[in-house]
């Protein structure tokens, strides 16, 4: 099989894609295209790897020239989505996390394209960053990421079972608070995850300073 294409959701898509991409690639596949959720591979030989970054709080400014730079230097780079299950065509999004434009992203910039995904030559990916302050800022940007979007979901989840209490408990409405309240559940795992990573990478940070 030379072409393949695959279907792929991840609970958290920042840290779970570059795993994913590595195991993919050294079973000898080479991403090609990213379409949402649908990734296009071809067969080598070669060995490759890749690298991911949040860059979802950036401006379209800073993500065009960061991007271009690493073009200049050779790399292959992709772009994915944090919000794998919404297909955005002529979408807008209030983002009050982000830097300059990319507070308010449309689908023409960035929105659904939150993840840089860069191809290393060799199978060991190369880390696009080594500094403690930009890994704390990373975080940071993460955390803040995940934090929107848990109080609209919380929000949501608080709304449903107050309408579950006045609908008498009917079975839909419990599922339906069940479902949501997960959700809410896991991101609230990945905000606690990003906020521990944050302050260590600060501490060190500080301490070096």
């Amino acid at each position: 099989m030379k072409n393949m294409k695959k279907i792929r959701f991840f609970l958290d898509p920042i840290s779970e894609l570059e795993v994913w991409l590595n195991k993919m690639a050294k079973k000898g596949y080479r991403l090609k295209t990213i379409n949402n959720f649908i990734y296009d591979f071809e067969k080598t030989d070669k060995d490759y790897s890749y690298s991911t970054q949040f860059i979802g709080t950036n401006s379209s400014k800073e993500n065009n020239g960061y991007i271009q730079m690493l073009k200049e230097n050779g790399a292959r780079v992709y772009r994915a989505p944090l919000n794998q299950g919404n297909i955005a065509f002529g979408k807008f999004r209030l983002r009050l996390y982000a830097h300059g434009d990319g507070k308010i992203a449309n689908s023409f910039q960035g929105y659904n394209k939150e993840i840089l995904v860069v191809e290393n030559d060799g199978k060991e990916p190369q880390k696009l960053l080594t500094n403690k302050s930009d890994l704390a800022e990373q975080y940071k940007d993460i955390r803040n990421a995940y934090l929107q979007g848990f109080i609209m979901l919380f929000t949501l989840f608080a709304l449903c079972v107050y309408k579950l209490y006045d609908s008498n408990f009917e079975v839909s409405k419990i599922v339906l608070s069940g479902l949501i309240g997960l959700v809410t559940l896991i991101i609230a795992m990945i905000l606690f995850k990003a906020q521990k990573n944050y302050n260590k990478y600060k501490k060190e940070s500080d301490l070096i300073d």
